[in-house]
């Protein structure tokens, strides 16, 4: 895994890029281990790389969309246990967006979220606005934190990955729960 590190590291914005992309429906390292060594040595230039990593991871989300449309179920089986299918197929069948937007901001191959939502048919529409924000925020605040604090900023991320993903479950649960109460309300009228 090291290697792979170094040797993507070391073809700068080209080797960001392939590790964004590819990461969306392979995963072979997660980008941030290549953005954030790239934005602490260059840090007037975080943001724009965070970007590139951002368009990059979506684009490779298509991929793995696509793969999981194509390959279905059988696909999801291999990569997660069996009793978990059920369990993703009602996180993005009932919570469709919200679903793929906080995954896509976790600290997870990203891959899992682009391949269910191809397996589990979310529209594609909805799959790339959520994933572009949920990839935006989490690369995107990397970058804007490099940019302003530099090495100290390391630490900050670390922290705030955490009280970031725990805030949008939260704002996500009472959306949902807003979202939820009304559609059972109209049914009840």
């Amino acid at each position: 895994m090291e290697f792979l590190t170094e040797f993507f590291q070391s073809y700068g914005l080209v080797g960001l890029f392939i590790v964004a992309f590819v990461e969306s429906f392979i995963s072979p390292i997660l980008p941030d281990v290549v953005l954030i060594p790239m934005a602490l040595a260059n840090p007037e230039q975080a943001i724009f790389y965070s970007v590139v990593a951002t368009v990059a991871s979506v684009l490779g989300g298509f991929v793995g969309y696509f793969i999981g449309a194509r390959f279905g179920i059988p696909l999801v089986k291999k990569m997660v246990p069996a009793a978990q299918v059920e369990s993703i197929r009602g996180w993005i069948t009932t919570y469709g967006g919200w679903a793929i937007f906080l995954a896509a901001m976790a600290p997870i191959p990203y891959k899992f979220v682009s391949i269910s939502a191809g397996v589990f048919r979310v529209n594609i529409v909805v799959f790339v606005m959520a994933s572009a924000l949920g990839r935006a925020k989490r690369f995107v605040i990397e970058g804007v934190l490099i940019y302003l604090y530099g090495n100290q900023a390391v630490e900050l991320i670390a922290k705030l990955s955490d009280d970031i993903l725990i805030g949008s479950l939260v704002i996500a649960a009472v959306a949902i729960g807003m979202y939820g109460y009304k559609k059972w309300k109209q049914k009840t009228q």
